[in-house]
């Protein structure tokens, strides 16, 4: 079926004729079309010393902490089919462990789709050794750019050396991130979902961004696209 996919949009946006779905994400216009969520926007044309003035003493302490670890930061500006299945093998081996959703085909076409389009920032953090502990990947587009997915490899089982690497890997990465993309020019920076889950609430909200209302979810452009997103919504929900 054919999607156009529209991230952050801040005005009424031209639809594609020949589209069956629309797909919405972190749209800054109400819709009662679609669902609602929280997020948090970080101003990245501050200067790096307001940006940490904003942040929380837990999240400074824990960028203290990881400046002194012998990272090696990979930065793919234009990840490849091969990157990102290095990425889903990564994230999936995660979410095995957490008994979380996988990265299917669907998401990893959205993926390829993205990178196409020169829309995706993936970076990875790997020990001294060598060892991946952590990847983030993020929506760029325009001035603004969104965390989509992270994943930091579980402290469990894992060789005493790499814990406290482990321990600091997604605040760095993080960190990281943001000053690159505030050097680039970008001014705006999503940090995704503020779920219900107190800890990753926390810990994104420390970064000092500002809470906002934001939109997500499918519009249907015709009659056979509204049902057959019904019965997809239908078959999920059937499934939970």
């Amino acid at each position: 079926m054919a999607i156009q996919h529209i991230y952050f949009a801040d005005k009424p946006t031209v639809v594609r004729k020949k589209m069956k779905l629309v797909r919405h994400v972190h749209s800054l216009i109400p819709s009662r079309k679609l669902a609602r969520s929280e997020t948090a926007h970080i101003c990245l044309t501050h200067d790096e010393d307001r940006l940490r003035s904003a942040m929380s003493m837990r999240n400074l302490q824990m960028i203290e902490c990881a400046q002194k670890e012998p990272y090696q930061v990979f930065l793919y500006e234009d990840p490849t089919p091969h990157n990102l299945r290095d990425f889903q093998k990564f994230y999936n081996q995660i979410a095995k462990e957490k008994k979380i959703e996988p990265i299917g085909r669907r998401q990893m076409g959205t993926f390829n789709l993205l990178a196409r389009e020169n829309a995706l920032l993936l970076t990875e953090v790997r020990s001294e050794c060598g060892q991946t502990l952590c990847y983030g990947m993020d929506v760029v587009h325009g001035k603004k750019a969104m965390s989509y997915y992270v994943a930091t490899t579980n402290l469990f089982m894992k060789p005493e050396h790499l814990k406290q690497p482990i321990r600091y890997a997604h605040c760095y990465l993080l960190w990281h991130n943001l000053l690159y993309l505030k050097h680039r020019g970008y001014e705006l920076y999503d940090m995704g979902e503020l779920t219900d889950e107190v800890a990753l609430r926390e810990f994104k909200l420390g970064f000092g961004g500002q809470i906002v209302d934001v939109y997500s979810g499918y519009i249907a452009q015709s009659k056979i696209s509204a049902l057959l997103l019904g019965v997809q919504k239908w078959s999920k929900q059937k499934s939970n």
